[in-house]
């Protein structure tokens, strides 16, 4: 059940999921080798999920064996807790309730409970046993979601909660089961701040409005009333009569609005604008809560350096002791190649890499474009090669795509270092089973692009030496200077680091600033659909009592 579940989530929010089994690094010749196997297959992300450690024996064999599981384990618990309950005292709900209570809420799943579970009758002991029961499930549910995980998570959810229900820490365990990045916390404060805003009804702008410098409209009270709420106007207006005027001011606030919402900030009423205008706060909290979901797979504790790129927002940060000390524009996967979100690390730089493209993209795009353009193949300094290391033996490529093609039977198409190269200068080799990697490339001009979902999956970076030196900062002079020496000449050369750094790949379409401002980046891969809760989430029980509705997820018009 525990698989099934974590498929059935994130299945559901339309993402990959791979799974991890070992530690290990692709190189070079593994690279090739793993695509080489692929054929005439097209390769795409492996849907297996890969969880934390077997909190729960959940197997998909029967609902009576899975409900047998979970009563078992929780029956576990209570022999380390040695009171009636784990998340009431006295039939109302303990600090611990509320803490996970609060946490469901604000990823979406709606507890509506017996009115303050005050002053239950005691036939009601049973209703809030199955309650608290429930409650320990929805919990194993959360601690064990890790998701795009490429390597072994150090996190034992199962020891850890066992050990917080036997040194009654269980409502601090869950004040820290979401990972501890700032972001999560500024989150959680814009969902609170948007419930009060879903309180009230939320106008709609007529998406045909077209309005010009001191126009008077009726639609622009709307309009005002929308950024203020949103904090882009100030709330303050000097003279009521103008509350329909479309003035400086109000074009100003709407350039703040546009700006937060990745749109051409130039103060214009676009059919995207009042697009995004119109979006009530509700339907604003589901993207909010998803958006929630994904931080549940990230380590509980961020470590002290590490690389996080969000993929819709087209950006890398390279983060040091909590700070930001190194951020760049970054091209990232296609819509029909997107990069995989996942959790990895970098163990180790290639200088001056070779490329060997895809089986896919050698048929369907290289020998087309070389077809079209004999010989363009020759001049971006495409070789044949077969063999790694020391032993690989390299030949010219043919002019024509035909003897090419029938060359790939015994060679592999590869391109050498130099300048023209794919990968530019540098590839930052990082554990997955995607084939893809962070690296240089020599196409500078693409990151002017607003859109930059461009690539076949990998993510290119804009400034791939700077990466290269915060990486560097622990690592012995003598590496230093192997990367200086290599950097000038077309040499390939690796270098180990002595200790791997973590990647994230994260898809974060909801960002904040410290100031708690709200940022919206484009729905690339369209994963911000409709949220529907897996069963196990929902409840094996929707009614228990006629006082009492379990799980439902919240509404949203």
């Amino acid at each position: 059940m525990k698989t099934s579940v974590i498929l059935a989530l994130f299945l559901l929010l339309g993402l990959s999921i791979v799974r991890a089994a070992e530690n290990f690094y692709l190189t070079d010749s593994e690279i090739t080798e793993r695509q080489n196997s692929v054929g005439k297959k097209s390769i795409v992300p492996t849907k297996i999920s890969f969880t934390r450690q077997d909190p729960l024996p959940y197997q998909p064999i029967s609902k009576n064996k899975q409900v047998s599981d979970q009563e078992v384990v929780y029956q576990q618990l209570m022999a380390h807790h040695h009171k009636n309950y784990l998340w009431f005292n006295n039939n109302k709900l303990n600090l611990s309730g509320l803490s996970l209570i609060s946490l469901l809420n604000d990823l979406g799943i709606k507890q509506l409970l017996f009115p303050e579970m005050v002053n239950l009758a005691p036939q009601q002991d049973e209703v809030i046993k199955r309650v608290d029961q429930q409650l320990t499930q929805q919990l194993f549910t959360i601690a064990t979601l890790f998701y795009g995980y490429q390597f072994k998570p150090q996190e034992k959810p199962q020891e850890d909660i066992f050990q917080a229900v036997k040194d009654n820490n269980l409502a601090r365990y869950v004040d820290q089961l979401l990972p501890q990045f700032d972001q999560v916390l500024h989150l959680r404060s814009a969902i609170a701040n948007y419930r009060q805003l879903a309180k009230e009804t939320w106008p709609v702008i007529d998406k045909n409005l077209s309005l010009t410098l001191g126009q008077g409209h009726k639609e622009v009270v709307k309009l005002r009333y929308i950024l203020v709420t949103l904090a882009d106007l100030n709330k303050k207006q000097k003279y009521h009569y103008r509350q329909h005027i479309f003035d400086p001011e109000v074009i100003n606030a709407l350039k703040k609005f546009q700006i937060r919402h990745g749109l051409k900030p130039d103060g214009k009423l676009t059919v995207k604008t009042i697009t995004a205008l119109n979006i009530s706060p509700a339907k604003r909290i589901t993207t909010m809560q998803i958006n929630l979901w994904r931080w549940l797979s990230l380590p509980s504790k961020p470590p002290k350096r590490y690389v996080m790129v969000n993929i819709p927002s087209y950006r890398l940060s390279f983060v040091n002791n909590q700070q930001e000390t190194l951020s760049m524009k970054v091209i990232v996967g296609d819509s029909q190649h997107p990069t995989p979100i996942m959790v990895t690390q970098v163990n180790s730089l290639s200088i001056n890499p070779q490329w060997t493209p895809t089986y896919n993209i050698v048929h369907n795009e290289l020998l087309i474009e070389n077809t079209t353009n004999p010989g363009s193949l020759r001049r971006q300094n495409f070789k044949l090669a077969k063999g790694y290391g020391a032993k690989q033996i390299i030949q010219p490529v043919f002019n024509d795509s035909a003897s090419i093609k029938a060359a790939l039977g015994e060679y592999k198409l590869i391109q050498a270092a130099g300048k023209n190269n794919a990968l530019g200068k540098y590839r930052f080799n990082i554990k997955n089973f995607h084939s893809v990697y962070l690296h240089d490339t020599p196409t500078k001009n693409l990151f002017v692009n607003k859109y930059r979902a461009l690539s076949h999956g990998c993510v290119r970076l804009q400034s791939a030496h700077l990466l290269a030196q915060q990486l560097m900062v622990n690592e012995s002079n003598h590496k230093k200077q192997q990367i200086k020496q290599a950097l000038t000449t077309n040499k390939s050369q690796y270098i180990k680091l002595k200790k791997g750094i973590e990647v994230y790949l994260t898809y974060q379409t909801v960002w904040l600033t410290p100031a708690g401002k709200v940022h919206w980046s484009a729905d690339i891969y369209q994963l911000d659909q409709p949220f529907y809760f897996p069963s196990r989430l929902n409840s094996q029980i929707d009614t228990i009592d006629s006082n009492l509705v379990l799980v439902k997820p919240e509404k949203t018009d």
